[in-house]
Parts: C-alpha cells; sequence; structure tokens
C-alpha cells in the first residue's frame, strides 16, 4: 500500500435499477391514474371546471404529486459515504444525517468484515436495526460490510463496496482490533 494514500472514502447510491421502479410505482403511475380518472369522470359532463368536486379532485391530484415529487427525491438523493483515516472512521446516510458521524480509533473494541444478507439479518436497505442483535445498520447496497463492535458494547454494520480496501485501511491504522471471522 502506498504511504502516501492515507485515507480512504467511497460513496454509494442506490441501484439504477431500484431506482428506476421506484419512479414507476411511485411517480408515473399514481399520477396518470389520477389523469385518467380525470378524463372519465369530467371529460363527457358539462360542468363547469370549478365545482366542489372538481376543486377537491385538483387538491387531491396536487397533493398525490407533490408526495410522489418527495419520496422520488428521497430515494434518488440516498447516499452512504463511508472513510478510514487515521483517527477512526466517518460515515455518513445522506438525507437523514446531515453531518458525518465520526467514530475515533480508541471508541472501537474491534472490528471485522463480514457477509450479510440484508433481508434476513436487518429487514431491508437503508437506516436498519437487526432483528438477530446484530445492532444498527447503513445499508444501500452490496453484502459486505464493516462490522463495529463499539466499547460501549453497541453493535454498528455500515455496507462497504470495496471490502478489501476497507479492511487494509483499517489494519495500517489499527491492527489490534481486526477480529476475523
Amino acid at each position: 500500500m502506498d504511504a502516501s494514500n492515507t485515507e480512504y472514502f467511497e460513496k454509494q447510491r442506490i441501484n439504477k435499477y431500484i431506482a428506476a421502479l421506484i419512479i414507476l410505482f411511485v411517480g408515473i403511475i399514481p399520477i396518470s391514474s389520477f389523469a385518467f380518472l380525470f378524463y372519465i369522470l369530467y371529460s363527457r359532463f358539462e360542468t363547469s371546471a370549478f365545482t366542489k368536486e372538481i376543486t377537491k379532485f385538483y387538491l387531491s391530484s396536487f397533493v398525490v404529486f407533490l408526495l410522489s415529487f418527495f419520496v422520488i427525491y428521497l430515494f434518488l438523493s440516498l447516499k452512504l459515504e463511508f472513510g478510514v483515516n487515521s483517527k477512526g472512521i466517518v460515515f455518513r446516510f445522506f438525507p437523514f444525517h446531515r453531518k458525518f458521524r465520526f467514530i475515533p480509533f480508541s471508541e472501537i473494541k474491534n472490528y471485522t468484515i463480514r457477509k450479510y444478507n440484508p433481508i434476513f439479518e436487518y429487514g431491508g436497505w437503508g437506516i436498519r436495526y437487526s432483528v438477530k442483535r446484530n445492532g444498527v445498520a447503513y445499508i444501500i447496497s452490496g453484502k459486505y460490510g464493516l462490522q463495529l463492535e463499539l466499547v460501549s458494547n453497541k453493535k454498528l454494520l455500515i455496507g462497504v463496496k470495496s471490502p478489501r480496501q476497507v479492511l487494509e485501511f483499517l489494519k495500517m491504522f489499527s491492527p489490534e482490533k481486526y477480529v476475523e471471522n
């Protein structure tokens, strides 16, 4: 490993196919169904454009559009940023964490890189709590993560894209806390 390269940093984003499915189901289907319903219900009648019923329909359509837009924005802006440097580990699960969370090596009891199953161990992706008492997980994609056990006996799993590189950097800065699984 190159001595001049003393930091590791990675960004993970949601899979583009999952993002396309989210846009389809959360955005296109509800909005197009409202447009189709509007066409079916109100296009064949000789009614004013601002009756009480049509105004409620416009308002509910607007609310569905805003909620769809918000959910799409939320999923498309999700990113997990993770880094290792000589002082410790930093991570952030944007947009839920605005600032980076820092864990110094002095607060880490031990660490390991392990393969995990996000659905069976944590119930899915995102910020999750383990059903198998593996602590809190920050997962966007992949199947490998950095499992930390803190001095306070809390467990934390952070999903990583490059497990070998992360392990090399962690061993370079804190080799005595590594536990092989």
